[in-house]
């Protein structure tokens, strides 16, 4: 090689640097661009999932039920907004209680209600007949005590809580007896045992 040549090569080679050098500013300036996007990604992370069922109601269940996400399904969600104010099935201290203390009346008194009526209608009732007929009745406690209560406070003037809960218990307790005493008096139920 004589020395044209090598100046040649030498000027190629250093382009050829020269290319090199810019290319891995570029990748390095890409790098850093990358490193902050995941960084700003990861800033985003969820602490803490809270889940609320207020709306889960299950009448029946026959099988698994499954509720909640898997990892992979979080992937897929995009942004669920749960609306503000007050939660449908919050009931209030005393409702509370009038539901607690009717269902007690239902179940220590039911049986024995029903067994009567059944003898008195001679209408034999078996005890899967019967515990359907007291869920059926339990499910209803919270709307006929919300019918009552405002029966009491539009129609009869009743504002005081002891009187309310009154009125409430007695109107209650008398529609269960009087719902399942036309139920016996009815010549075509199902419940009779064959």
């Amino acid at each position: 090689m004589n020395g044209n040549e090598w100046t040649n090569y030498v000027y190629d080679l250093h382009q050829y640097i020269q290319k090199q050098d810019d290319e891995i500013n570029k990748l390095k300036t890409r790098v850093t661009q990358l490193e902050q996007d995941v960084r700003e990604k990861n800033s985003n992370t969820i602490e803490k999932i809270e889940y609320h069922f207020d709306q889960l109601k299950i009448e029946n269940l026959d099988g698994t039920l499954h509720i909640g996400l898997s990892p992979s399904d979080l992937a897929n969600i995009g942004d669920i907004g749960i609306p503000k104010g007050t939660q449908p099935n919050y009931q209030p201290p005393m409702k509370q209680q009038l539901v607690s203390n009717l269902s007690q009346h239902l179940q220590q008194n039911g049986p024995p209600m029903i067994r009567d009526l059944a003898i008195q209608y001679n209408k034999p009732i078996d005890n899967g007949f019967q515990s359907m007929l007291l869920n059926d009745i339990e499910k209803q406690l919270p709307h006929r005590i919300a019918f009552y209560e405002q029966e009491a406070k539009n129609k009869r003037g009743i504002n005081s809580d002891e009187s309310l809960q009154a009125y409430i218990t007695d109107q209650v307790k008398n529609e269960i007896y009087q719902s399942l005493l036309k139920y016996m008096q009815k010549n075509d139920h199902k419940g009779e045992e064959q």
